[in-house]
Formats: C-alpha cells, sequence, structure tokens
C-alpha cells in the first residue's frame, strides 16, 4: 500500500476536491493558514491512476507537490472502492526506485568493478559461489530498466544516460576480465582451459535464451507492482554479469578467441531477451502513457514508435536466434575462425 500526501494552495483545493467523487477516494484533509494538506491510503496497483489524474489537474506540475511513500500495514474501519483500476504504480515512483543505480555515478562504478573483479576470478577458478556473488553486487538490471521508460516518455530524458551506463558496465567488466586473463595466461594458462564456468558460456544456446526472457518478463513484473527487484536483479545479472567478464578472459589469449566471440554472442543476445521482454510487460501495462499528463495525440505517437521498437527488437532476436540454432549444427564460427 502507498500513503500519498498532497501540498497545495488552499485557493486550488476545490480542483483536487473533485477527484473524491471522481475516483471514488477519501483525502484527509487539513489547512493552515494559506496551504491545504490532503493525504490517502491506497493499493499500489492505483497510484498510477490517482497520479496521473492529480498530474492532469496541475498537481506537481504547476502548483503544489505530491510525496509517495509505502505503507507496510494500515487498519480502516471504512474503505471505498477505487473507480478507476490502475495497471501498476506511477511512472514517476517507477522512475524514483531505480533512477539511482540506472545511471552513471560512483556507487554503480564501484559496483560494477567489484562485479567484474568477482566474475573473472570465479569464472578462471572454476568457483560457483565467487560467480553468484558477482551477480547479486552487479547493478545491471535498472539501466535497461530506465532504457525501455525513457522510450515510452514525451521527453526521452533517461533513455541515453541508461543505455550509457549499462553500455559503460558491461565494457568496464570486459575490460576486467581481459586483465585478469593476461595475468592467469601469463602465470598458468592451464586454469582458464579447464575451467568449466568458462566453457560452458562459449557456446550461446535455447536454455540461455529462455533464461534471459524470463528474467527480463519477471523483472517487468516486479517494477510494475513497485516490488523490490533485488531478487529478480541477480536473474538478470546472471545473464549479463558472468558473460561479459568471460568474453575479457578468454580475449586474452589467441587460443580461446572462438570462445570469446561466443561469449560475446552470449551476452548481446541476452541484452536484447531482457530489454525485449521488459518492454513487452510495460506496454502491457500501458501505465506510462494513458493518464491526464497525456494527450491522446501523444499517446498515439509514442505508442506507434514503442512498438515499432519492440518489433525491431523480436526481429533481430528472432535473428539471433536462428544463427545460434544454425551455428550449433553447423558450426558457422569454426569455418569463420
Amino acid at each position: 500500500m502507498k500513503e500519498v500526501k498532497i501540498i497545495i494552495p488552499s485557493e486550488k483545493l476545490e480542483i483536487v476536491r473533485e477527484l473524491e467523487e471522481k475516483l471514488n477516494i477519501s483525502f484527509n484533509l487539513s489547512v493552515f493558514e494559506d496551504t491545504a494538506t490532503l493525504e490517502t491510503v491506497i493499493e499500489n496497483h492505483h497510484t498510477s491512476t490517482l497520479l496521473e489524474e492529480l498530474k492532469g489537474v496541475g498537481v506537481g506540475t504547476v502548483f503544489g507537490s505530491i510525496t509517495v511513500t509505502p505503507v507496510s500495514f494500515a487498519i480502516r474501519s471504512k474503505i471505498k472502492e477505487f473507480a478507476h483500476k490502475g495497471r501498476g504504480i506511477g511512472i514517476d515512483e517507477i522512475i524514483s526506485n531505480i533512477k539511482g543505480l540506472g545511471m552513471i555515478n560512483p556507487t554503480f562504478i564501484g559496483l560494477i568493478i567489484l562485479a567484474g573483479a568477482l566474475a573473472s576470478f570465479g569464472l578462471i577458478y572454476d568457483n560457483v559461489i565467487i560467480v553468484i556473488a558477482s551477480m547479486i553486487i552487479a547493478p545491471l538490471l535498472n539501466p535497461i530498466a530506465l532504457t525501455v521508460i525513457g522510450t515510452m516518455t514525451p521527453k526521452n530524458i533517461y533513455s541515453r544516460k541508461a543505455m550509457f551506463a549499462e553500455v559503460t558496465g558491461l565494457i568496464i567488466i570486459i575490460l576486467f576480465g581481459l586483465i585478469v586473463g593476461l595475468i592467469y595466461n601469463y602465470s598458468n594458462p592451464d586454469l582458464i582451459l579447464n575451467s568449466n564456468q568458462v566453457t560452458i558460456r562459449t557456446v550461446p544456446n535455447y536454455g540461455d535464451i529462455i533464461f534471459a526472457i524470463a528474467s527480463g518478463l519477471a523483472a517487468g513484473i516486479f517494477i510494475m507492482r513497485g516490488e523490490s527487484t533485488a531478487i529478480v536483479g541477480v536473474a538478470v545479472a546472471a545473464s549479463l554479469c558472468p558473460p561479459a567478464a568471460n568474453v575479457g578472459v578468454l580475449l586474452a589469449s589467441k587460443a580461446t578467441i572462438e570462445g570469446a566471440i561466443g561469449s560475446l554472442i552470449l551476452l548481446v543476445l541476452n541484452v536484447i531477451a531482457i530489454y525485449a521482454s521488459c518492454a513487452m510487460i510495460f506496454w502491457t501495462s500501458q501505465s506510462f502513457v494513458k493518464g491526464g499528463t497525456f494527450s491522446t495525440r501523444q499517446y498515439k505517437k509514442i505508442s506507434r514508435l514503442y512498438i515499432i521498437q519492440i518489433v525491431l527488437t523480436f526481429v533481430v532476436l528472432s535473428a539471433l536466434i536462428v544463427f545460434i540454432g544454425m551455428n550449433n549444427r553447423f558450426n558457422f564460427l569454426d569455418l569463420i575462425l
């Protein structure tokens, strides 16, 4: 549940009061001098509708402010049935939840470096526990989710920053793997060649695709419901962090260049699969673009562009899946290399 607190000038009170009847919702009102404060507690899936209706009449955009805070438990003697059932939390709340680790900042870079170090050493030493630790630390879900959200909003102010963060994070992990791989190729190359954790990530297969798609779908559902993404973020990182480190580790030796290409294909495939499935969940919910702050014309324009992006993403994903199937049968990479 969420507590919504609205602070507005008292002369604007009637505008917000009209929403009580429209949405069949009750506000607790307090007025002090020229400021009115309205508070209510609603279900998570209703916040999107309420926030968009409030912004539609100017609250938070033209005047006043809106604060949304989580409520773990509430007892009320009288509960009104919300008139309009939302399909998820509002876009502003979602962005607030994931923006912290969705763009480049010192915390993001620090976690990426730690994840890259753990993944690289875990792969080389064939240690599953260390590899899993890298998945827990790696903040690779939020940039993808923020990229998707950015493409669904008119101003699109987050996509480029989030996409840059995701690419930068993966490159850092690859470079870290390369450095560690060079060290061990010089001192003890057999560790890399004999590591099962390295070899299982050199040949993409349909199981990897299914896992990445399932992770993206789960991430979309958790984000849309406003739930913690800590657990599902590990699943997403499992599809991205170890393959990225594996690319760097295998690039350190000419003898393993084919495996590095296979790991790179796996990495690209997983990124696209997670993006596509997450985008599909977000679009299905339709809670981002339908609301009081967007005109019908804006909604149709965003819808058209977003559908095109989803279709193109699935086309590329399908092409990669076909390539993987053909390569597993005819070994194209062996012929090329």
